[in-house]
């Protein structure tokens, strides 16, 4: 009966080790999964760039061709719909964009303003246009300056392909007319729109252009950067010995502004927190966001955006701001990349430390068990 007891004992205890080791390994398993399923984000920063759109407020008629340019109501080039600009019995015997005999008007006023010592990629003209008659090769030709119209750009041309209005775009996101510009140039002092009707007829054609839009988009990277305290080394990544960022900008008109920092979850991250109403210091937009406290942030490659105080205020959503940069004013945008280390208090790790502890005291319960059967 001894012997028997002793080994009904032991096929318990067998029992019991084989269960403790099936326990260690689901536990190192899930505690395994619950580690990577966490990211572990690439060192991801620096400049995201920004296309404002802005439109004309001033206009003036050249000389050349007849002399009076879009001669009926021109400012309505100056917004999308109410009515035309109309060039009236315009663009005949104009075979190049200089030529005298094309009708011209300069657009002006458009209200450009981004940070000085910003990169401009590129500048996109939109020309709304109709036209009575396509033949002829009928045309509309832009060309831009950067000194109140003292000198031109090389000209672009587009033909039109259709009397109904349709959109014409001239130059691109990364079409710099043939130049390196400041965002100086881009001021109401020196910036400049012509436009030109012409077509290839051997005679005057009467053609009739009207313009119904001229806007311009600028795409610019502002020097608005993620530092370490000192705001002098730019710090692109943070983790467990780095966890708070400072953002600098420099070439800030002097006003206030307001910054938003997005975490690396949904929608292109969420909303984590803002700063109001900042004043320059010392001519920089500063400002920090201290990572650790943000118990609901997910890590990844999160934005700081800035613009000035009184824009429609930041959505929850970093889609929804870069899909509308004129609507939220967008002035700044920098990325930076957060590890999951910087954020102690993210879910996972409390999920992955939990399980680690459950196969802890799974491990000690059955070690006290095996001393109780070979003591006992």
């Amino acid at each position: 009966m001894g012997a028997r007891a002793a080994s009904s004992s032991q096929k318990f205890w067998i029992s019991k080790a084989l269960l403790m080791k099936r326990f260690i390994v689901i536990g190192t398993t899930l505690t395994l999964l619950a580690m990577l399923a966490l990211p572990f984000p690439a060192d991801a920063g620096g400049n995201v760039s920004i296309a404002r759109q802005y439109s004309p407020s001033a206009d003036a008629a050249q000389s050349t061709g007849d002399g009076n340019g879009f001669e009926t109501t021109p400012g309505n080039a100056y917004a999308d719909g109410g009515g035309y600009a109309v060039d009236t019995d315009s663009g005949g015997n104009a075979n190049s964009a200089d030529n005298n005999n094309a009708d011209k008007h300069v657009f002006s006023g458009y209200g450009i303003s981004i940070p000085t010592g910003s990169t401009i990629a590129g500048i996109t003209v939109r020309a709304d246009i109709a036209v009575d008659a396509v033949t002829d090769g009928a045309r509309t030709a832009i060309k831009l300056s950067y000194d109140g119209g003292t000198t031109w750009t090389a000209v672009k041309t587009n033909t039109l392909t259709a009397t109904a209005e349709t959109t014409y775009n001239y130059g691109g996101s990364a079409d710099t007319w043939g130049r390196t510009w400041t965002a100086s140039e881009l001021s109401d002092a020196n910036f400049r729109v012509m436009v030109i009707n012409q077509d290839t007829a051997s005679s005057q054609s009467l053609r009739d252009f009207s313009l119904d839009w001229l806007p311009v988009s600028v795409t610019f990277t502002a020097p608005w950067d993620s530092y370490q305290s000192d705001y002098t080394t730019v710090r692109d990544s943070y983790n467990g010995s780095y966890t708070t960022v400072y953002m600098n900008g420099t070439g800030f008109a002097a006003a206030t502004y307001n910054v938003a920092f997005y975490d690396g979850g949904v929608s292109g991250g969420q909303k984590v927190a803002t700063v109001t109403d900042i004043s320059l210091t010392g001519g920089e937009l500063r400002t920090s966001l201290y990572l650790f406290d943000k118990t609901t942030a997910t890590a990844g490659t999160w934005h700081a955006v800035a613009q000035p105080s009184g824009s429609t205020a930041f959505p929850q959503d970093y889609n929804t701001v870069t899909s509308a940069p004129d609507t939220y004013g967008l002035l700044g945008n920098d990325s930076f990349s957060v590890e999951v280390s910087a954020i102690p208090e993210f879910p996972t790790i409390i999920s992955a430390i939990m399980t680690m502890a459950l196969c802890a005291v799974g491990y000690w319960w059955m070690k006290k068990k095996k001393l109780k059967f070979q003591t006992g």
